[in-house]
């Protein structure tokens, strides 16, 4: 971190839900932080989330997608849709590929939760509609086969993958999916204070619309974070030296806040502590700005729409407000 943390405030997170949307506020970053942090995540959760999906299935007595199934409500292809909405949560221990058999039988509209699935596997969405059969004599016997990745499979790299392995044969129906559980993202990043002064800090606030309610959003962002920082640190070389007089790490940052005396808090220091000029001061104090902290929350723009307060003027606060900063980091 820079060091300028200890002048705008250690950053803290904190964590909301609200039925499917959870939400994240990061306070504070120094400025266009919150901008350069979210892009990269943001990217990171929208195209690269590891879960699991189904891409195969083999149905007995069915050659191809195009088929039609005697006394069967759907075609093949609005079957093969129907498991293509549905999402897996599988434990750690299981195997990233897994053939899931399946039979159906008696009259009855099936949803995913006829699936019967082994242990260890967890069906995310349920009630998702698959088919009908209409006729008691017919049964049905299928293969699923579920995986797990972070992107998107077509058709055509799914048949060239799997081309050589044993179980790939002409009966076999792929469908193309995306391994992704986030819906929508949203995001805003907020100027705290004004945005002339160069200790302009930001608030990154997230919302993260989850497909499923089973599905941690803290997950997917952590995983995003960690994904971050391991590309991050390639960019780290032992043999080149740089300067890390501006830099401390969480922990020293902490410490070194509680050791800063209240005093030293520029935000509480009253107009009439700044070396500024009598004018400058005068014109800031009728526009009932008594505190540094009052200056803090006008934009340039609101100031130089302020009776008396000209654009010298605002040039005249940013050196002086620089020169107590300076003082302060020492």
């Amino acid at each position: 971190m820079l060091d300028i943390q200890k002048l705008i405030g250690t950053p803290r997170i904190i964590v909301s839900e609200e039925g499917k949307v959870t939400k994240f506020e990061l306070n504070y970053l120094p400025r266009w932080f919150g901008h350069t942090l979210w892009n990269a995540l943001r990217r990171i959760i929208l195209s690269y989330n590891v879960w699991w999906a189904i891409t195969w299935l083999k149905i007995k007595w069915v050659p191809h997608e195009y088929s039609v199934i005697d006394w069967v409500k759907e075609d093949v292809i609005s079957m093969m849709l129907n498991f293509k909405k549905l999402k897996f949560k599988f434990d750690s221990s299981v195997e990233s590929i897994q053939w899931i058999p399946q039979r159906f039988k008696w009259v009855w509209q099936y949803t995913s939760d006829a699936l019967k699935l082994p242990s260890g596997v967890e069906l995310l969405n349920k009630d998702v509609y698959l088919f009908e059969i209409t006729d008691p004599s017919l049964e049905i016997n299928m293969d699923v086969r579920v995986e797990k990745w972070y992107k998107y499979y077509s058709v055509e790299y799914l048949r060239n993958r799997d081309a050589e392995e044993e179980n790939s044969d002409v009966n076999t129906l792929v469908i193309d999916n995306e391994f992704k559980l986030v819906d929508y993202i949203k995001y805003d990043v907020d100027e705290v204070i004004d945005d002339f002064t160069w200790w302009t800090k930001d608030s990154l606030k997230i919302e993260v619309w989850s497909l499923y309610d089973w599905v941690s959003a803290k997950e997917m962002v952590m995983f995003a974070g960690e994904v971050l920082a391991s590309y991050a640190k390639l960019f780290i070389f032992d043999d080149v030296y740089i300067d890390r007089s501006v830099l401390l790490e969480y922990d020293d940052l902490n410490f070194e806040k509680d050791k800063l005396p209240e005093e030293t808090n520029i935000k509480t220091m009253p107009i009439d502590a700044l070396p500024l000029s009598e004018r400058t001061r005068n014109a800031l104090i009728k526009n009932n700005i008594l505190y540094v902290e009052d200056l803090e929350k006008k934009k340039k723009g609101e100031l130089l729409l302020m009776k008396w307060v000209w654009r010298k003027a605002i040039d005249e606060i940013n050196q002086s407000l620089w020169n107590i900063w300076k003082a302060l980091i020492g």
